[in-house]
């Protein structure tokens, strides 16, 4: 007989309350109003806690971890000064970047899903899965979150979903009070088995893959099956959330969608509040823009975590874009704002001007275009673009050049675009949908 749902809010809360114990220890209701504290200070008092921060962590890098002791020559260095960390540095030297403090038992592996090709691997600290979820807890509050109540979570990392099925895979979801849709594997069967135990069992939020979000939003949409949850918010994560992603949720399950950025590598970066602004997570990392003005003109996202002793990520270079803003959102929160989050360098194009242009411009271009099941921008270099499509009977000529004139408008008129019609599009190594790819670098004349 199925739990009632009052009850099964009790048992999860239970739970919440015993992991949480366990790992943070039996103060971490304190600790976690300690986060509130500092995340809703002045602009100031946030400024001066990450000066600190910054100061203990290029200490502690300098003085344990081989890579920085010969890449920082002193232990209070000017971070502006310091070469960004890249990806091929950590597959390179990834034993030179762990600090001498952590034995191999203390580290804890983790690695990415591989979105951008090879899957990267690094080390955590259990210090930083403990800062790490503070965080969480307190952004996902606003979006609705609280401990114990019913989620639907919509996922596909393949780190988390390895033990998919698995009898403690299915116990960490009754505890959490989380239902669990493989946003890698959306049947038509799944997604309707999920909207009916979600109709007899609500859930108060939804986290979720955007691209696999849109695609429940859609079948439910196309199907006529219209969600009765009242839900309290929705949090889109770990791919970049287009406006009609958005738009579709916002409709289908009427419910706000809250824009949460972050990367296995170094956390949660930043949160959208009830006013749409993403506030920067300055608690656990600091932010800098590789550009002449990051108010004013976009550039590479670079990362300090400040909470990962383990392995110091100091200005890692994560690969997406974005742009800084200086205005006070009328939430009332001080926490800088990321205004521009124009997504990964490799899903954002360049003209031959040096102009970027966000992955997203293309997605528009197909929005009700009913003779295309599928679609994949590639930029081959900045004269050549390969425009995949899986078409249906609609499919007219005319579509043809208006798309391809719609890219050139964009990259030049001298861009060649060759469409090629395939039967399928595959998903990404990562399992998530790739729309658009550049494999231009720099800007250049050729």
């Amino acid at each position: 007989m199925p739990i009632h749902r009052s009850v099964k809010t009790l048992i999860s809360k239970a739970g919440w309350h015993a992991y949480n114990t366990y790992r943070k220890g039996v103060h971490y209701h304190f600790k976690l109003s300690r986060v509130a504290v500092l995340l809703e200070a002045p602009r100031e008092t946030i400024e001066a806690y990450q000066a600190e921060r910054l100061e203990e962590l290029l200490r502690h890098a300098y003085q344990t971890t081989p890579y920085y002791r010969e890449l920082l020559k002193t232990e209070t260095p000017n971070i502006a000064e310091i070469p960004p960390l890249e990806k091929k540095h950590i597959r390179e030297q990834l034993d030179a970047l762990c600090s001498t403090a952590f034995t191999e038992a203390q580290r804890i592996e983790n690695a990415t899903g591989g979105s951008t090709g090879t899957p990267l691997t690094f080390y955590q600290d259990r210090n930083y899965w403990n800062q790490r979820n503070l965080s969480v807890y307190y952004f996902d509050r606003w979006a609705g979150w609280n401990f114990g109540q019913p989620q639907l979570v919509i996922w596909g990392a393949p780190v988390d979903l390895e033990n998919d099925g698995h009898w403690k895979h299915r116990l960490g979801n009754f505890w959490r009070n989380q239902q669990w849709l493989n946003g890698f594997h959306l049947t038509d069967t799944a997604m309707l088995e999920i909207f009916e135990q979600m109709e007899e069992a609500p859930p108060q939020t939804i986290l979720a893959y955007p691209s696999s979000l849109y695609q429940f939003a859609t079948f439910l949409s196309e199907n006529g099956l219209i969600p009765q949850w009242n839900l309290k918010g929705i949090i889109a994560s770990a791919e970049m959330l287009h406006p009609h992603y958005r738009a579709l949720a916002e409709i289908v399950f009427k419910a706000k969608v809250y824009n949460r950025y972050g990367g296995r590598e170094v956390g949660l970066i930043g949160m959208e509040c009830a006013e749409g602004r993403m506030h920067i997570n300055c608690r656990d990392i600091y932010l800098e823009i590789d550009s002449p003005d990051p108010y004013s003109e976009p550039g590479e996202i670079l990362i300090t975590q400040l909470n990962n002793y383990a392995m110091p990520f100091i200005r890692y270079r994560i690969g997406d874009i974005g742009m800084l803003s200086d205005e006070v959102c009328p939430c009332g929160n001080s926490l800088p704002i990321l205004a521009e989050l124009l997504g990964r360098t490799t899903a954002t194009f360049r003209t031959r001007m040096g102009t970027l242009i966000h992955g997203g411009y293309f997605t528009r271009q197909f929005y009700g275009v009913k003779g295309v099941n599928q679609f994949q921008i590639i930029q081959e270099t900045l004269k050549h673009c390969v425009l995949k499509v899986v078409v249906n009977r609609q499919w007219t000529e005319a579509t043809r050049r208006s798309l391809v004139q719609c890219i050139q408008k964009a990259l030049g008129e001298e861009v060649v675009v060759t469409v090629k019609f395939v039967e399928d599009i595959p998903l990404a190594a990562s399992g998530k949908r790739e729309y658009t790819i550049s494999k231009v670098g720099t800007p250049a004349t050729d």
